[in-house]
């Protein structure tokens, strides 16, 4: 079964909190462990949780620019009261970002369909120069905002 996500700008009003260049895949671990020192409350343990979310989608994503579209890549991570934003930009605008189901396990294809079950909300757009794909992550538990 091929997905495709929404075509859609991302949400706005979001204030930027970091961002990391992206190279190669050998990066994401420092992103991921950059991301679990930025968001607050790291104490939960359930993958349905923000953090933990957050950091499982923003390497799926990231993965999957780095392999379908090259480098350099970057991540983005933003905040609004009670909510977080991923996105991950790419220098291929041209390619739509799909989700594949259904295949043998091990094939891959299964980061944007984990994305769209573990956030609130995902989609994509371009530029001329560059695809954005993103997504949105609403806090259930009130934490405190990484701007305090």
């Amino acid at each position: 079964m091929d997905q495709t996500l929404p075509l859609a700008r991302a949400p706005h009003g979001f204030r930027e909190v970091r961002s990391w260049p992206l190279l190669e895949l050998e990066e994401l671990a420092l992103i991921r462990d950059d991301l679990c020192a930025t968001l607050p409350g790291r104490e939960r343990s359930r993958l349905e949780d923000v953090p933990e979310s957050v950091v499982l989608v923003a390497s799926e994503l990231a993965t999957n620019a780095l392999s379908y579209a090259g480098q350099p890549a970057v991540v983005r991570l933003s905040e609004r009261d009670g909510e977080y934003l991923l996105e991950v930009v790419d220098r291929a605008p041209d390619r739509i970002p799909g989700a594949v189901g259904g295949g043998p396990s091990g094939q891959g294809g299964f980061g944007l369909l984990l994305a769209a079950r573990l956030a609130d909300e995902v989609g994509w757009y371009r530029t001329a120069t560059a695809k954005h794909v993103w997504a949105r992550f609403v806090v259930r538990s009130r934490q405190p905002s990484m701007s305090a």
